[in-house]
């Protein structure tokens, strides 16, 4: 990952550029003590097809699209799954929800894309 960015940017400084947006906030009673609360974030990842960023090792440029979203995506994951607290409560899990894979325009061409929406679930402590 070059770049992550905490909103779209129309022309980011790196690629494989990630925008990670808020997208809801559910919370419900569990019992006296704790309240569950799922923090859900849209994830989108972005990499041009355009042959300047093509690996010397590869030939296929769209191949190459395809492969590094998909690592991108997986890191994005495994971060999650070993980052124990969120907004200073402890992760239970993170569910993450099917890709949607599109394409989007960036500044100087096209770009390959793909977004998740991740679902991370806690537990918060009534005091």
């Amino acid at each position: 990952i070059q770049a992550v960015y905490p909103a779209i940017k129309l022309n980011p400084k790196g690629f494989p550029a990630v925008y990670i947006t808020a997208n809801t906030e559910e919370g419900e009673f569990s019992s006296n003590a704790e309240n569950s609360r799922v923090y859900t974030y849209n994830c989108t990842v972005l990499f041009p097809v355009g042959q300047n960023f093509v690996n010397d090792t590869e030939r296929e440029r769209m191949d190459y699209a395809e492969v590094t979203i998909a690592q991108v995506i997986d890191d994005v994951i495994n971060v999650i799954d070993f980052d124990y607290e969120i907004e200073g409560a402890p992760v239970l899990f993170a569910n993450a929800a099917d890709v949607e894979w599109g394409y989007s325009d960036v500044e100087g061409g096209v770009a390959r894309a793909a977004n998740v929406i991740l679902r991370i679930y806690t537990e918060i402590t009534v005091v």
